[in-house]
């Protein structure tokens, strides 16, 4: 597997649990009774990041292995 796809694999990864969490905070949010633009704001950034984190992890990912001395 090369560097550049397990970094995005691990962006993936990380935007992941973002999307969770968000979900999560968007869940609290219309509990208590939030009509703003908070979660709407929420809700895209957190399907944005599935996309935006994967591609910079393929681009930071062999970046990082070459500065930590991999190969």
């Amino acid at each position: 597997m090369s560097l550049a796809l397990i970094g995005a694999l691990v962006g993936l990864a990380f935007a992941i649990v973002e999307y969770l969490i968000f979900g999560a905070l968007i869940a609290k949010a219309e509990r208590r009774g939030d009509r703003g633009n908070g979660p709407k704001v929420l809700d895209a950034m957190r399907k944005a990041q599935l996309v935006v984190f994967p591609i910079i992890g393929w681009f930071v990912g062999p970046v990082f292995a070459d500065v930590m001395g991999g190969t």
